[in-house]
């Protein structure tokens, strides 16, 4: 197919949906020929498919409703977001007009891949579209997409529990959906246009053809992870592969074969869209891989000690569903091999010095799978004994425990968007008043909440410029910056000339008193002003 580049950045919009249709239907056809290839012990393991049982329809229901929960209370993104975020943005609004997108003007430090952003816009571009034509805000659009992006992983995320449900039961399967409603990080991220969410969703699917049984489509989905999204995925899905080889599910050759498809279909795929949008030719992941692991510069990030996985990472985002992991080889031996992968994937991770709890965000659903053999033994013999039924009273009780923790830290979470709340107040306080003004958007304000999506307004002009001078700050009719209270350093040259019309709080810690109920008080603290030109330049 040759692509006009006349007429492609003549009609940006119309090109863009041929241009993503097209390589859809590239990616299904790929899809479907890969498909035909699965043998005879694939076809006979849908025959022994468990059917999903009222109780998983009514917990599906409730993940999705407790996800737009998660997205309604903290709408707002951080910067690690930005860049997937703003390309959805731009793949909307700008179609093929590249030149007009913002990566060209944050880069970020690494190039990321365009696919993750093309497939949420593909699917977002009808609503986003009915929105528009019915005179709704632009920042419904960022609802709109990071719903999709939630739904995305969520049905990935019912497909590996459909396979969880075939292999270990209907027990363990709904017990898996119970842990993961009622813990946090999970749920919280699901909506986050992170490069490693976009990557969740082919990690599930191809977790669940691993349960399944189905090798070959296994290691084709789980390559596109890690050739397209994440390159560090190659130790975790490495090791489900090795176990598979080990004990002769797979033959070397199979995996020799379905590995070089993979790579002859997904890096060209990567290469040929990605160069397209950033003006060159480059195999994104490649740079990213190189840039973390051979340069090490993720490092200058920071640094967590060697076990901060095990004692601190794991323990938040598993919560007191953790105490069940260590049963679950004993009671379940079956549990084996989901718990290889994990912990021979965060151990291996765990050398890098920089860590983060998102990083090992793939290995919760299969560690919840493992805690949730545990939690199914002790639920059907909970009537053998007064002991079992005081441990199935604990397992309820345990998931009480995680949605008061999970409920807390919503609501934390809720307080660390001071950039987006401010942009919001502005546009309250001014967009009735002031059809056309210039607003400079400092760095806290940029890294914790604005967007494309939440500029608005048409007629004003948002300038998110670093390291200007005072006198080139004054002469933009307002401004958004970070301070800790009025006569701060660095409000200082304006309090003559500009006035306070917002101020922005944030979380700033937690205090204990035990004579308020509940003992626990969330504290906040000035983090953004929001300042107005006393006398505007005509």
């Amino acid at each position: 197919m040759e692509i006009d580049l006349v007429k492609l950045t003549q009609t940006p919009n119309h090109q863009f949906v041929i241009i993503t249709n097209n390589l859809a239907l590239a990616v299904l056809t790929v899809f479907r020929s890969m498909t035909d290839m699965v043998n005879t012990r694939e076809k006979m393991l849908e025959k022994t498919t468990v059917p999903i049982s009222k109780v998983e329809n009514v917990l599906d229901y409730l993940l999705y409703s407790l996800s737009l929960l998660y997205i309604a209370v903290c709408p707002y993104t951080k910067v690690e977001e930005s860049f997937n975020l703003q390309a959805i943005h731009d793949l909307l609004h700008h179609g093929a007009d590249v030149d007009q997108y913002d990566h060209h003007t944050f880069p970020g430090v690494v190039p990321r891949t365009f696919l993750g952003p093309l497939c949420v816009a593909m699917i977002s571009f009808p609503l986003t579209s009915m929105v528009t034509l019915l005179g709704g805000s632009k920042f419904i659009h960022q609802f709109i997409v990071r719903a999709v992006l939630t739904c995305l992983v969520l049905g990935s995320f019912r497909v590996y529990r459909n396979a969880v449900r075939n292999r270990f039961g209907t027990q363990v399967s709904i017990w898996l959906t119970l842990l993961t409603l009622s813990q946090f990080h999970f749920m919280f991220y699901s909506s986050r246009p992170l490069p490693n969410i976009m990557a969740l969703v082919p990690v599930l699917l191809s977790l669940a053809f691993w349960l399944n049984s189905n090798t070959t489509m296994f290691i084709f989905t789980a390559a596109s992870s890690i050739l397209i999204f994440r390159g560090e995925l190659a130790m975790f899905l490495g090791a489900v592969l090795l176990m598979e080889l080990v004990v002769g599910k797979v033959s070397l050759l199979r995996v020799l074969v379905v590995g070089l498809v993979s790579l002859l279909v997904w890096i060209p795929l990567t290469v040929a869209v990605d160069s397209f949008f950033w003006g060159r030719l480059l195999w994104p992941e490649a740079e990213v891989m190189y840039f973390n692991v051979v340069l090490n510069k993720s490092s200058d990030w920071g640094v967590q000690p060697l076990l901060w996985y095990f004692y601190s990472a794991l323990p938040r985002a598993l919560g007191s569903s953790l105490l069940l992991l260590p049963l679950a080889p004993i009671l379940d031996r079956r549990t084996i091999i989901l718990l290889f992968p994990c912990i021979t994937f965060i151990s291996l991770y765990s050398l890098l010095p920089h860590k983060e709890l998102r990083f090992i965000i793939y290995t919760f659903p299969v560690l919840n799978t493992a805690a949730g053999a545990t939690a199914a033994r002790f639920w059907i013999n909970r009537s053998k004994s007064f002991f079992s039924r005081l441990i199935s009273l604990a397992l309820l009780g345990h998931l009480v425990l995680n949605l008061l923790a999970s409920s807390t830290l919503l609501y934390v979470s809720s307080l660390n968007y001071p950039g987006g709340q401010a942009i919001r107040t502005l546009h309250q306080l001014e967009v009735a008043t002031t059809p056309h003004l210039s607003v400079h958007l400092d760095v806290l304000a940029c890294q914790t909440g604005v967007t494309r999506f939440t500029q608005e307004v048409p007629g004003w002009v948002y300038d998110k410029t670093e390291d200007l001078s005072d006198e080139e700050l004054g002469r933009f009719s307002h401004l958004v910056v970070a301070g800790q209270h009025r006569y701060t350093l660095q409000l200082k040259p304006f309090l003559e000339t500009h006035k306070f019309i917002g101020q922005v709080d944030s979380f700033s810690g937690v205090r204990f008193s035990y004579t308020k109920f509940p003992p626990v008080e969330v504290e906040s603290k000035p983090a953004l002003y929001i300042l107005k030109k006393i006398k505007v330049d005509s």
